[in-house]
Formats: structure tokens, C-alpha cells, sequence
């Protein structure tokens, strides 16, 4: 009688890693809701936290198609709305007037709340990864390979696309 565990097929593997990658998806959406629950009273959800760390990162100015284009997402009227209510909570502000023109960037009181965030960040989540074996993973690879995976879907979605059109 054999003891090892039979080899799971391809098919198999990538099931089980997108499973880990909704739950994951999942618990990092509620990371940053409770993380920005905890610094303000706001009420943002993962999605909103999103929008105001991409207007933020770098301290630039960026249009709609810019923050699209950070967040790899193409749901422009999920952004709209996002954004709109981050203007109306005065943690961002619109720089333009014509939809090619309008530019977001971060205001003072969101520049306090994203600061505040990164703080409670470090404090939590940071000092949890440190307590990790230093041999655990190599997060900077798995940072890469999940790049890799990105390109991988979105040339799958392609060419899902391609084929309709045939």
C-alpha cells in the first residue's frame, strides 16, 4: 500500500493557486478597509484606499487613465465614482476642467490619513512579516512571478478575446 500522495495535475495546481489568490485578493481588501478604519473615521472601502494611495504615490499629479493604469484596472466607472466620493471627503483635489485635463492630487488631510496608514502598517502588519523565518519565501520573487501571472491573464483574456472575433 503506497503512502504518498498522488501528483497533482497542472490543471489542479493553478486551480489551487487561484484560490489562494481570491483569498489573498480578499483579505488584502479588508487589510486596507479596518487599516484606513483604524487611522480615520471615513468609512472607505479597499477600493477607495486604493484610489488615494495610487493619487498619492509619488507625490504627482495623475489623470483617470494614469490611476487606471496603477491599479491594472479597466472599470473607469467604478474609478469615477471613487474618486468623486475622495473629492467630496476633501482627501483629494481636482486640478483641470476637461475630462483630457483633469488631473487628482492628494490633499493635505489626505496626505495626514495616507501617512497615518502607512504608520499603522508598519506598526502591524509590518511587524507581523518580520516574525517570519527569513528563509520562509522571498518576497521580492514573489512580487516578480505575480507580475508574470498578471501578464499571463491579461494574454489569456486576449486571446479569449481574439478568438470571440474569429
Amino acid at each position: 500500500m503506497s503512502t504518498q500522495t498522488p501528483k497533482r495535475s497542472d490543471e489542479e495546481i493553478l486551480a489551487g493557486f487561484e484560490y489562494a489568490l481570491w483569498h489573498l485578493g480578499s483579505a488584502f481588501s479588508r487589510w486596507r478597509r479596518d487599516c484606513f478604519a483604524a487611522v480615520s473615521d471615513l468609512g472607505l472601502s479597499g477600493s477607495e484606499t486604493s484610489i488615494l494611495h495610487a493619487v498619492e504615490m509619488n507625490d504627482t499629479a495623475k489623470g483617470l487613465m494614469d490611476i487606471s493604469r496603477l491599479l491594472h484596472r479597466d472599470d473607469l466607472p467604478n474609478l469615477q465614482y471613487g474618486l468623486k466620493k475622495l473629492l467630496q471627503i476633501e482627501l483629494i483635489e481636482k486640478r483641470g476642467t476637461s475630462r483630457k485635463t483633469t488631473n487628482y492630487v492628494i490633499s493635505e488631510s489626505g496626505k495626514a490619513v495616507v501617512l497615518a496608514y502607512k504608520k499603522k502598517r508598519r506598526e502591524t502588519l509590518l511587524r507581523l512579516f518580520k516574525q517570519l523565518p527569513q528563509d520562509a519565501f522571498d518576497l521580492e520573487n514573489m512580487v516578480a512571478l505575480m507580475h508574470v501571472m498578471t501578464g499571463i491573464y491579461d494574454q489569456s483574456g486576449d486571446l479569449l478575446l481574439r478568438h470571440d472575433q474569429d
